[in-house]
């Protein structure tokens, strides 16, 4: 099941832990500096691969599972972590906006440095909502301070 939200491609998941597969479409590409395959457009929906630049042959199966889950992205982007921000890595963003039962990721990368120029003010800030949110109407809590908002995860993508 595929959703858009704010024009940005998400999938519905089961879970948020370690293990969590899905399956889901993308494009393989192969990156010359690191003479590694690595798949971009991921969720790419293959009757519109046209507006992603790309051609609907194209378009492959794919089965991502969650390797690492609550990451700290700019922890890892600091010069001093030790991790190569050149390498392939998948990250992505799960959302709980719309609580536990309602999973969603998109947002997916192949580089840290891709994902990371996603957030302008860091990848980290919105893990947890900063106010609390009522619904005006019936005056009940939607989220309260400190619930969790969203959540980088790393990712293994496996060609299906």
């Amino acid at each position: 099941m595929i959703f858009v939200k704010i024009s940005r491609i998400y999938m519905k998941i089961s879970d948020y832990k370690v293990g969590t597969t899905f399956e889901t479409t993308a494009v393989k590409r192969f990156n010359e500096t690191h003479n590694q395959v690595y798949y971009d457009s991921i969720g790419i929906i293959k009757e519109h691969a046209y507006m992603w630049g790309r051609k609907p042959e194209d378009v492959i199966n794919i089965k991502a599972t969650i390797i690492e889950e609550d990451v700290l992205v700019d922890e890892l982007m600091k010069g001093n972590s030790g991790y190569d921000h050149n390498s392939i890595d998948y990250f992505g963003q799960i959302d709980f906006e719309k609580g536990l039962d309602n999973l969603s990721i998109g947002l997916i990368y192949h580089n840290i440095k891709c994902y990371f120029i996603c957030f302008p003010y860091g990848a980290d800030c919105y893990r947890f909502w900063s106010d609390d949110h009522k619904n005006f109407e019936t005056g009940e809590y939607i989220h309260k301070k400190g619930d969790r908002r969203r959540m980088n995860v790393r990712l293994k993508i496996e060609e299906i």
